[in-house]
């Protein structure tokens, strides 16, 4: 009877043993695809905090007024034309200032055909900068070369374009990154213009 008792006790220490492992590795099968879907879940959440963190790159853009040589007035030389003329544009600026750019456009030259720019393709723009709502033209002396009428319009171009802004009140002009008496040689450029030229 003893030996009837053991064998009973054997096989059901056997039998739990044998349950108690077979549970174990279930166990283990479910819980890994929640340890799985936690870690989806929190890759997940780290990328959409990095994703505010990178920098949105935008241009800003302004509409302006810029001046250009009226070619009829070239090509007649009659005092009764506007030596030059206003062309509507949308212009994006970025990594320079809004009056650096402008000048950089009319440099480029105008869309429309009756105009042109008289800034010489040789001139090399150094920058642009508004202190005091004074905008200083920078100009490298290398490739300022040009007649007087050309001298004249480019000086107009520039001043009554930059005077349509509401930051500017005066252009200075600069060779260099320092005062001149002229930009090509003909026109006195030593005190800044404040009004519009005609």
């Amino acid at each position: 009877m003893k030996k009837y008792i053991a064998a009973v006790l054997v096989l059901v220490i056997a039998f739990t043993l044998v349950s108690c492992t077979s549970e174990k590795p279930g166990d283990l099968d479910v819980e890994k695809p929640q340890d799985n879907e936690d870690i989806i879940e929190d890759n997940n959440s780290e990328d959409e905090d990095e994703n505010p963190q990178e920098p949105i790159s935008e241009n800003n853009k302004e509409e302006v007024v810029l001046y250009f040589a009226n070619n009829e007035y070239i090509e007649t030389g009659s005092e009764d034309l506007d030596k030059v003329l206003p062309e509507n544009r949308i212009i994006e600026y970025n990594n320079t200032s809004l009056e650096e750019e402008i000048v950089r456009e009319l440099m480029k030259g105008p869309e429309l055909e009756e105009l042109s720019t008289s800034i010489p393709e040789t001139v090399k723009l150094l920058g642009v900068k508004v202190e005091n709502k004074i905008a200083f033209v920078d100009f490298a002396a290398e490739g300022l070369n040009g007649g007087s009428l050309q001298e004249d319009l480019t000086i107009m171009q520039i001043v009554n374009t930059l005077l349509e802004l509401d930051s500017v009140e005066k252009v200075q002009f600069l060779i260099d990154g320092k005062e001149s008496e002229s930009l090509m040689g003909h026109m006195d450029i030593m005190e800044p213009y404040d009004s519009k030229l005609e």
